[in-house]
Protein backbone atom coordinates (compact mmCIF):
# COMPACT_ATOMS: atom_id res chain seq x y z
CA UNK A 1 0.00 0.00 0.00
CA UNK A 2 1.23 3.47 -0.91
CA UNK A 3 -0.74 6.49 0.25
CA UNK A 4 -0.51 10.24 -0.24
CA UNK A 5 -2.22 12.95 1.78
CA UNK A 6 -2.44 16.13 -0.29
CA UNK A 7 -2.96 19.25 1.82
CA UNK A 8 -2.95 23.02 1.31
CA UNK A 9 -5.16 26.09 1.23
CA UNK A 10 -8.19 26.16 -1.06
CA UNK A 11 -6.40 28.09 -3.82
CA UNK A 12 -3.12 26.13 -3.77
CA UNK A 13 -3.97 23.86 -6.72
CA UNK A 14 -4.55 20.48 -5.08
CA UNK A 15 -7.20 19.35 -7.59
CA UNK A 16 -5.02 20.34 -10.55
CA UNK A 17 -2.09 18.40 -9.10
CA UNK A 18 -4.29 15.34 -8.60
CA UNK A 19 -5.21 15.49 -12.28
CA UNK A 20 -1.49 15.65 -13.16
CA UNK A 21 -0.73 12.72 -10.84
CA UNK A 22 -3.43 10.62 -12.51
CA UNK A 23 -1.81 11.22 -15.89
CA UNK A 24 1.69 10.38 -14.66
CA UNK A 25 3.08 7.08 -16.02
CA UNK A 26 3.93 5.86 -12.51
CA UNK A 27 0.30 6.25 -11.44
CA UNK A 28 -1.08 4.74 -14.62
CA UNK A 29 1.08 1.63 -14.14
CA UNK A 30 -0.50 0.87 -10.77
CA UNK A 31 -2.95 -2.05 -10.80
CA UNK A 32 -5.30 -0.62 -8.12
CA UNK A 33 -5.74 3.09 -7.43
CA UNK A 34 -8.08 5.18 -5.30
CA UNK A 35 -8.59 8.96 -5.08
CA UNK A 36 -10.84 10.39 -2.38
CA UNK A 37 -11.49 14.04 -3.21
CA UNK A 38 -12.67 16.65 -0.74
CA UNK A 39 -16.28 15.55 -1.36
CA UNK A 40 -15.45 12.44 0.69
CA UNK A 41 -12.78 13.75 3.05
CA UNK A 42 -14.23 17.05 4.28
CA UNK A 43 -17.31 18.22 2.38
CA UNK A 44 -19.35 15.11 3.23
CA UNK A 45 -20.17 16.97 6.45
CA UNK A 46 -21.59 20.04 4.70
CA UNK A 47 -25.16 18.93 5.39
CA UNK A 48 -24.69 18.89 9.17
CA UNK A 49 -26.03 21.81 11.19
CA UNK A 50 -23.45 21.40 13.94
CA UNK A 51 -19.89 20.88 12.73
CA UNK A 52 -17.82 19.71 15.67
CA UNK A 53 -14.37 18.20 16.08
CA UNK A 54 -16.06 14.88 16.81
CA UNK A 55 -18.18 14.99 13.63
CA UNK A 56 -14.99 15.30 11.58
CA UNK A 57 -13.36 12.50 13.57
CA UNK A 58 -16.30 10.27 12.65
CA UNK A 59 -15.95 11.19 8.98
CA UNK A 60 -12.18 10.54 9.00
CA UNK A 61 -12.64 7.19 10.70
CA UNK A 62 -15.14 6.16 8.01
CA UNK A 63 -12.58 7.09 5.35
CA UNK A 64 -9.88 5.18 7.19
CA UNK A 65 -12.00 2.04 7.34
CA UNK A 66 -11.83 1.86 3.54
CA UNK A 67 -8.04 1.90 3.71
CA UNK A 68 -7.85 -0.43 6.70
CA UNK A 69 -9.86 -3.03 4.79
CA UNK A 70 -7.47 -2.76 1.84
CA UNK A 71 -4.51 -3.12 4.19
CA UNK A 72 -6.01 -6.31 5.64
CA UNK A 73 -6.54 -7.75 2.16
CA UNK A 74 -2.95 -7.01 1.19
CA UNK A 75 -1.55 -8.37 4.44
CA UNK A 76 -3.53 -11.60 4.13
CA UNK A 77 -2.60 -12.50 0.57
CA UNK A 78 0.74 -13.44 -1.01
CA UNK A 79 -0.50 -12.04 -4.34
CA UNK A 80 0.27 -8.45 -3.39
CA UNK A 81 3.78 -7.22 -3.94
CA UNK A 82 4.70 -3.55 -3.96
CA UNK A 83 7.55 -4.31 -6.33
CA UNK A 84 5.15 -5.21 -9.15
CA UNK A 85 2.65 -2.45 -8.26
CA UNK A 86 -0.19 -4.75 -7.31
CA UNK A 87 -0.78 -3.13 -3.94
CA UNK A 88 -3.23 -0.25 -3.53
CA UNK A 89 -2.09 3.28 -4.36
CA UNK A 90 -4.34 5.95 -2.86
CA UNK A 91 -4.65 9.74 -2.54
CA UNK A 92 -6.60 11.71 0.06
CA UNK A 93 -7.33 15.36 -0.68
CA UNK A 94 -7.70 17.86 2.17
CA UNK A 95 -8.20 15.31 4.91
CA UNK A 96 -6.38 15.30 8.24
CA UNK A 97 -4.77 18.75 8.53
CA UNK A 98 -7.67 20.47 6.76
CA UNK A 99 -10.22 19.06 9.16
CA UNK A 100 -8.09 20.04 12.16
CA UNK A 101 -7.13 23.55 11.04
CA UNK A 102 -9.92 24.72 8.74
CA UNK A 103 -13.16 23.10 9.79
CA UNK A 104 -12.78 22.62 13.53
CA UNK A 105 -9.88 24.95 14.41
CA UNK A 106 -8.83 22.64 17.24
CA UNK A 107 -5.21 22.08 16.21
CA UNK A 108 -3.62 18.84 15.13
CA UNK A 109 -3.04 17.44 18.63
CA UNK A 110 -6.73 16.54 18.89
CA UNK A 111 -6.33 14.21 15.89
CA UNK A 112 -2.92 12.78 16.80
CA UNK A 113 -4.36 9.26 16.66
CA UNK A 114 -5.57 9.89 13.09
CA UNK A 115 -2.08 11.06 12.19
CA UNK A 116 -0.57 7.88 13.64
CA UNK A 117 -3.07 5.67 11.84
CA UNK A 118 -2.32 7.34 8.50
CA UNK A 119 1.37 6.63 9.01
CA UNK A 120 0.49 2.99 9.77
CA UNK A 121 -1.43 2.90 6.49
CA UNK A 122 1.76 3.84 4.62
CA UNK A 123 0.62 7.39 3.98
CA UNK A 124 2.97 10.27 3.22
CA UNK A 125 2.10 13.96 3.23
CA UNK A 126 2.55 16.55 0.49
CA UNK A 127 1.77 20.14 1.45
CA UNK A 128 1.11 22.42 -1.52
CA UNK A 129 2.04 26.06 -0.92
CA UNK A 130 1.83 29.36 -2.81
CA UNK A 131 4.07 32.42 -2.49
CA UNK A 132 2.38 34.49 0.20
CA UNK A 133 2.61 37.66 -1.92
CA UNK A 134 0.52 36.03 -4.66
CA UNK A 135 -2.17 34.41 -2.54
CA UNK A 136 -4.50 37.36 -3.16
CA UNK A 137 -4.02 37.13 -6.93
CA UNK A 138 -4.58 33.37 -6.86
CA UNK A 139 -7.74 33.84 -4.80
CA UNK A 140 -9.18 36.25 -7.38
CA UNK A 141 -8.25 33.90 -10.24
CA UNK A 142 -9.89 30.91 -8.56
CA UNK A 143 -12.99 32.94 -7.74
CA UNK A 144 -13.44 33.77 -11.43
CA UNK A 145 -12.72 30.21 -12.58
CA UNK A 146 -14.78 28.17 -10.14
CA UNK A 147 -18.50 27.46 -10.22
CA UNK A 148 -21.27 29.39 -8.49
CA UNK A 149 -21.41 27.06 -5.48
CA UNK A 150 -17.68 27.52 -4.79
CA UNK A 151 -17.97 31.29 -5.11
CA UNK A 152 -20.93 31.34 -2.72
CA UNK A 153 -18.90 29.37 -0.17
CA UNK A 154 -16.05 31.87 -0.50
CA UNK A 155 -18.46 34.75 -0.04
CA UNK A 156 -19.76 33.18 3.18
CA UNK A 157 -16.20 32.61 4.36
CA UNK A 158 -15.21 36.20 3.61
CA UNK A 159 -18.18 37.54 5.57
CA UNK A 160 -16.94 35.51 8.55
CA UNK A 161 -13.15 35.97 8.42
CA UNK A 162 -12.67 39.21 6.48
CA UNK A 163 -10.00 39.59 3.79
CA UNK A 164 -9.56 36.16 2.17
CA UNK A 165 -5.95 36.78 1.13
CA UNK A 166 -4.98 37.54 4.72
CA UNK A 167 -6.97 34.55 5.98
CA UNK A 168 -5.38 32.12 3.51
CA UNK A 169 -1.88 33.46 4.24
CA UNK A 170 -2.36 32.81 7.96
CA UNK A 171 -3.88 29.41 7.25
CA UNK A 172 -0.96 28.41 5.03
CA UNK A 173 1.40 29.32 7.87
CA UNK A 174 -0.65 27.07 10.17
CA UNK A 175 -0.28 24.19 7.69
CA UNK A 176 3.50 24.70 7.63
CA UNK A 177 3.69 24.69 11.43
CA UNK A 178 1.61 21.51 11.53
CA UNK A 179 4.36 19.68 9.64
CA UNK A 180 6.39 19.84 12.84
CA UNK A 181 3.89 17.62 14.65
CA UNK A 182 3.06 14.93 12.07
CA UNK A 183 4.69 11.52 12.19
CA UNK A 184 4.21 11.10 8.44
CA UNK A 185 7.07 11.63 6.03
CA UNK A 186 6.34 14.89 4.29
CA UNK A 187 7.33 17.26 1.51
CA UNK A 188 6.46 20.89 0.78
CA UNK A 189 5.79 21.64 -2.90
CA UNK A 190 5.71 25.24 -4.12
CA UNK A 191 2.98 25.58 -6.75
CA UNK A 192 3.17 29.34 -7.27
CA UNK A 193 4.08 28.92 -10.96
CA UNK A 194 1.10 26.57 -11.53
CA UNK A 195 3.34 24.08 -13.30
CA UNK A 196 1.24 21.10 -12.30
CA UNK A 197 3.35 18.55 -14.16
CA UNK A 198 6.49 19.69 -12.35
CA UNK A 199 4.63 19.52 -9.04
CA UNK A 200 3.48 15.99 -9.84
CA UNK A 201 7.04 14.97 -10.70
CA UNK A 202 8.32 16.29 -7.37
CA UNK A 203 5.63 14.38 -5.52
CA UNK A 204 6.19 11.15 -7.43
CA UNK A 205 9.93 11.31 -6.76
CA UNK A 206 9.25 11.82 -3.05
CA UNK A 207 6.43 9.25 -2.92
CA UNK A 208 8.32 6.61 -4.92
CA UNK A 209 5.32 4.86 -6.43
Amino acid sequence: MKGLLLEGIAVAGKSAIIRALREHPSWRRRRSTLVLSDFFTERANDHLRSLTAESYRTLMQRNLRILQAAKQIESGSPLFDSEDRRDLCYVLEGFHLTNALVHTDVGTDVYADIDTELERLDCQLALIVVDEKLIGVRTIEEYRRRDERWRAAQDRLESRVGDLAVYYAKLQDAYLKALQTTVMKNITVNATDQDWQRCAEEIIEFWRI
